[in-house]
């Protein structure tokens, strides 16, 4: 109760028991209420005051409501954000030997690339708290795994990310753990996790998991559970004090069945991780997750989020230009597919027309394609036509190709990326639809090139090669969308 009211409250009660207890005419309660008035206040009198606090004591809950509780805010996550995964697996100073062994020069350019670009390079941590909906990421970024634990990964890898302050993660299998040799040691795996380096799982052995080796039902589902499991406790138990040890996993040569994907869920890893080059999103599942494994010179694809490489020199050739006198001409190289086009055919002869570039060197064509690598292609130089027929159908929804080679007009390597996508549920269409499909699509074609007003038809739903220029081969027969 606050001091005035009291005080008021005790005053009114004197001057009441004075009326009351009588004794005092109309002159006396006069002068009695005179003195009361002129009496210092309380406080001057000497009496003890009460604290603040005790004050407030007794006054009711409400008086002073308690602070709200803090809301805590949900982070803003972007569901549309895509990220490149980089598979790599052995480094040399020299010469590379194979397509699984990168110089470590061109290696470290690839990094450079990186930065240059400004391609925001994020950890294992941060994507898995991104696919948990904890974290965002940038919209398109870049995430950097070395395989099998080969020593060049300290030696040689290390110092070059290191340099650009990029994190990585190493996906090690137990057999190849300190087992001398070319690989790493325990130490030097601490090395890494010191540096930042996190760990994931290879499987124990290595082997193709989806192969039962002569095992019976019970003895190759826990062949696949060890393979699955006890990998990522011996990395847990030699590795976790010194730093982040993973449920991550990726597949031995990217091969894995039904009973693999029920082992790893099972035990509860948080992404399994395929050697399928194609960007990683948010709603992929989590047992499939698209990897760039980078062969050689396969770079380039890994970094085109769209509209070609953001890298590629060679991304140029594929856009307008312009001649000597300021009329605009077509792309100097195109493709069939095209970038971002949708086809139903799932056995496609993929290919790319050069033959407006002079002085195309046959025997520099590489062409690589995704989930086959390097790839047996054929060129044709009196059309100029780089192509490949696929072996067998495509199962993936989406597919990419990367062509690199050198002509008169470029002293370095031309590295031409695109992608295209696949609609699998078409392909099961009867031939009839195929061919009504097929018929209205050159239909609109040839409608848009009589009146360019009208109105653009949807995006490609035909597998058969669409009339581009510079591109001489004849579209393909419709009856082989029915294969």
């Amino acid at each position: 109760m606050p001091i005035a009211f009291r005080a008021a409250t005790v005053f009114c009660l004197a001057v009441f028991a004075m009326l009351a207890l009588g004794g005092c005419g109309e002159q006396g309660l006069a002068s009695k209420i005179k003195e009361a008035l002129d009496r210092p206040p309380p406080d001057q009198l000497g009496l003890e005051q009460p604290a603040p606090e005790e004050l407030l004591a007794d006054e009711p809950d409400s008086v002073i409501p308690p602070p709200p509780e803090p809301v805590p805010m949900e982070p803003a996550i972007d569901k549309e954000a895509r990220v490149s995964v980089l598979g790599y697996h052995d480094f040399t100073e020299g010469k590379s030997t194979n397509d699984m062994i990168i110089n470590i020069g061109d290696f470290r350019e690839q990094m450079r690339e990186i930065k240059d670009a400004e391609l925001p390079v994020i950890s294992m941590s941060q994507y898995l708290a991104w696919r948990r909906g904890e974290e965002d990421i940038p919209p398109r970024c870049v995430l950097i795994t070395i395989d099998d634990g080969w020593k060049a990964t300290h030696t040689l890898a290390l110092p070059v990310l290191k340099e650009f302050g990029f994190p990585f993660t190493v996906f090690l299998y137990k057999n190849y753990v300190a087992s001398g040799g070319r690989s790493m040691t325990l130490d030097e795996i601490r090395e890494l996790m010191a540096a930042g380096c996190e760990v994931g799982s290879h499987s124990l052995s290595h082997q193709n998991m989806s192969q039962r080796r002569g095992r019976g039902d019970a003895e190759y589902a826990e062949w696949i559970r060890s393979e699955v499991e006890d990998s990522h406790l011996f990395l847990k138990e030699n590795f976790g004090p010194y730093g982040n040890v993973l449920k991550v996993f990726a597949y031995p040569y990217g091969i894995y069945n039904d009973q693999v994907i029920a082992a790893a869920e099972k035990f509860g890893y948080e992404a399994c991780f395929t050697v399928n080059g194609r960007k990683a999103v948010w709603e992929e599942e989590f047992s499939k997750v698209g990897r760039y494994m980078v062969y050689g010179n396969n770079f380039a694809m890994a970094m085109d989020f769209g509209g070609g490489s953001v890298l590629s020199s060679g991304k140029k050739l594929m856009s307008e230009a312009k001649d000597d006198d300021g009329e605009v001409r077509g792309p100097l190289v195109t493709t069939w597919p095209e970038d971002g086009q949708t086809i139903v055919d799932r056995l496609p002869e993929v290919q790319m027309n050069v033959g407006q570039l002079e002085g195309v060197v046959a025997d520099s064509i590489v062409m690589r394609v995704t989930g086959l690598g390097l790839v047996p292609h054929r060129y044709d130089p009196e059309k100029g036509v780089v192509s490949y027929q696929m072996p067998q159908r495509l199962r993936s929804d989406t597919c990419g190709v990367q062509v690199s080679f050198r002509h008169a007009g470029n002293k370095e390597t031309e590295v031409i990326a695109w992608n295209f996508k696949v609609d699998l549920l078409a392909g099961y269409l009867p031939p009839e639809v195929l061919m009504k499909i097929n018929e209205d699509k050159m239909k609109a074609e040839a409608e848009a090139a009589v009146d360019p007003t009208a109105a653009p038809s949807p995006p490609a739903q035909t597998g058969a090669k669409p009339v581009i220029r510079a591109l001489p081969a004849a579209p393909r027969e419709t009856a082989a969308l029915t294969r």
